[in-house]
């Protein structure tokens, strides 16, 4: 009885997390392959997975360079936007006056619509790496400056008080206090960003490059291989998801307690 009430929900879960996505992508899937073999229609249109699979194989090599291309771009990018937003997140929440002036202008910047300045980018700074590290700055960085300003804003009072109580530090309250109670906020921040970050390197490389998945899927698109822009965009999908990935697994090994206390 006491095995059974300790596996069944762990299965229940493993199955709503792990069979139940798989099973529904395998679902759609097929009914996706029998739609064109039914209708017969042209690949060129609509290909099916089959077709998009073996050909994506058969261009494998030239998918992974320029997906080498465009992961580095990333890293680099998301990088750079988290270490920005970090520092802006603590001088956000140290400076009150800083807060307010600027708060409503990173707010307001998510209305610029970004496909239309990164080609400025390229106009400003070239074809090289730059421009693409400044789009992806512009995709990922307001989602985890946010949160990570908000979970600096919303340290419980009564705990401020008592470090004050102590004598501590504005350093030691902000390194023991009010850093360990936002990191859940602003892994949700990187979460969200973690999304958004390949999405901002394909634009990017759509305004103008020489090589990444963007160009990949331009020059398939422009050669009418609807098969290879399928199986470009798995790939970038493929590349989100792992990068979501990581920031979950980072996030569990920073913060344990609050999945614990999620789970319980």
């Amino acid at each position: 009885m006491m095995w059974r009430a300790i596996s069944l929900p762990r299965l229940r879960g493993w199955f709503f997390d792990v069979v139940a996505p798989v099973a529904l992508t395998l679902f759609v899937l097929s009914g996706w392959q029998i739609y064109v073999w039914l209708s017969d229609i042209r690949p060129q249109v609509l290909p099916g997975p089959i077709r998009i699979v073996r050909e994506s194989v058969e261009s494998a090599g030239a998918i992974w360079a320029h997906a080498l291309v465009t992961m580095s771009e990333v890293a680099a990018g998301f990088a750079i936007s988290i270490v920005c937003a970090l520092a802006l997140g603590l001088l956000l929440d140290v400076s009150t006056p800083l807060r307010r002036a600027v708060y409503p202008i990173i707010v307001a910047s998510q209305t610029v619509p970004i496909p239309v300045v990164a080609p400025l980018m390229i106009v400003w700074f070239g074809f090289g790496v730059l421009p693409k590290i400044i789009v992806i700055g512009l995709f990922t960085f307001v989602p985890i400056v946010l949160g990570f300003a908000a979970g600096l804003a919303s340290t419980e009072r009564p705990t401020l008080d008592l470090m004050r109580t102590f004598g501590s530090s504005r350093w030691q309250t902000y390194r023991y206090v009010k850093i360990p109670a936002a990191l859940p906020d602003l892994f949700t921040g990187l979460r969200i960003a973690a999304i958004y970050a390949v999405l901002g390197a394909i634009f990017g490389e759509l305004a103008g490059a020489t090589d990444g998945l963007g160009i990949f899927l331009e020059q398939s698109r422009l050669s009418f291989r609807t098969d290879l822009v399928f199986g470009a965009i798995f790939v970038v999908a493929l590349l989100s998801y792992l990068l979501f990935l990581a920031v979950v697994l980072i996030e569990r090994r920073a913060i344990p307690w609050h999945f614990l206390r999620r789970e319980s």
